[in-house]
């Protein structure tokens, strides 16, 4: 899990970079940075989560063939935009068969486990949906070229807003309260209600998008309602301990209010009304970046000290918390910046990302001296 994580956050970071530095492969670096660097980070969260979720054992080493062939398949699909687009097929084959897999171990887990599963298992299998929905029109417009416009239009937006948006805020309901050492008794209820507005405006602005245009307001207002509920309630409670300048949850918190903006922006982006370039630039610096450091901060010392004990996992967390809120605040800059069109916006969020991997780096050299 830790080797998988540091190859798909070194490559995310790495490729976010060079989408700027070589726009003429813009698809491919972009497809660097979801496929090589997201897809199959989200996919080992999903299996480290989804025993918590189903109170069953860790995971043996089946599912992980899952993020292991999504990391294959986001490599090949990045190469074959540069060179042979006619093997895009391949890797659309292989993404769908690293889904499947971790949607069946996800619905064994559920099927064996004594009692009813935690309800944020059904927003992970709801996010393995979108994937396969995305996966399955891409796949299917190499066929059908008349359709293709449509069919990866259908594609981008419901692999962000459906696959990585579902998983991040069915994760970030639950690891929020966990990362800030608070107990939040309304997840479970809200978690359950708020699931299918979820999946139903997510899938509504992907239609949308590729067909009927009409479709992507209702969808981006059907989705806001949890997004406003839970960011409301992380902004105005002061007993909630989210935000502070070296909290490990302040990222995390970050994030939640940069889908919501993201999701606004899709909106635009839906009915052509904003770049795609610009929506996805804000998509990475507002939402993502904060999403990745976070969870990264939290999960690491957790993967590196399973035990979550002793000096060396304390002096951990403490290394990757340090300066969270001025990072959450340097990627927010950034954000504003890339939507009001400063190509400049790159920077402050290449500093921010450099701090974050200097911090990672730090953490595992003491994992590795302290033989703890």
């Amino acid at each position: 899990m830790t080797a998988l994580a540091v190859v798909a956050v070194t490559v995310f970071f790495a490729a976010m970079v060079l989408r700027h530095g070589f726009p003429q492969g813009e698809p491919s670096i972009v497809h660097l940075v979801m496929a090589v660097g997201i897809m199959p980070l989200i996919m080992g969260a999903m299996i480290y989560f989804a025993p918590v979720l189903t109170r069953s054992r860790a995971a043996g080493w089946p599912p992980f063939m899952a993020p292991l062939l999504a990391l294959v398949a986001g490599v090949l699909v990045s190469a074959g935009l540069f060179w042979r687009r006619d093997l895009l097929p391949i890797p659309a084959v292989l993404g769908i068969i690293a889904t499947g897999i971790l949607f069946g171990w996800m619905s064994y887990r559920a099927r064996t486990m004594l009692g009813r599963p935690h309800p944020g298992l059904a927003w992970y299998q709801w996010a393995l949906v979108c994937l396969l929905l995305g996966l399955t029109a891409i796949l299917v417009a190499t066929y059908l070229p008349e359709f293709r416009t449509n069919l990866r239009r259908f594609h981008l937006h419901v692999n962000l807003l459906g696959f990585v948006g579902l998983t991040a805020f069915g994760t970030l309901r639950v690891l929020i309260p966990t990362a800030a050492g608070y107990v939040d008794p309304d997840t479970h209820v809200r978690l359950h209600g708020d699931l299918y507005p979820a999946v139903t405006g997510a899938l509504l602005i992907a239609t949308g998008s590729a067909w009927l245009t009409w479709l992507v307001w209702p969808g981006v207002v059907l989705w806001l309602i949890p997004l406003l509920r839970f960011a409301a309630a992380l902004v105005t409670s002061r007993s909630k301990p989210v935000w502070g300048w070296h909290r490990p949850a302040a990222s995390l918190g970050a994030a939640v209010l940069g889908l919501l903006t993201v999701l606004i922006a899709s909106g635009w982006h839906a009915i052509d009304a904003r770049h795609a370039g610009a929506s996805l630039s804000l998509f990475f610096f507002i939402f993502l970046f904060p999403l990745v450091t976070g969870a990264v901060s939290y999960l690491l010392p957790v993967w590196l000290w399973p035990a979550r004990r002793g000096a060396a996992y304390e002096s951990g967390v403490r290394r990757l918390a340090w300066g969270s809120g001025l990072r959450s605040l340097v990627f927010l800059a950034a954000g504003v910046m890339v939507w009001i069109g400063m190509e400049q916006a790159v920077y402050p969020a290449a500093g921010g990302v450099l701090v974050f991997l200097f911090q990672a780096a730090w953490v595992l050299g003491l994992r590795f001296s302290s033989n703890v």
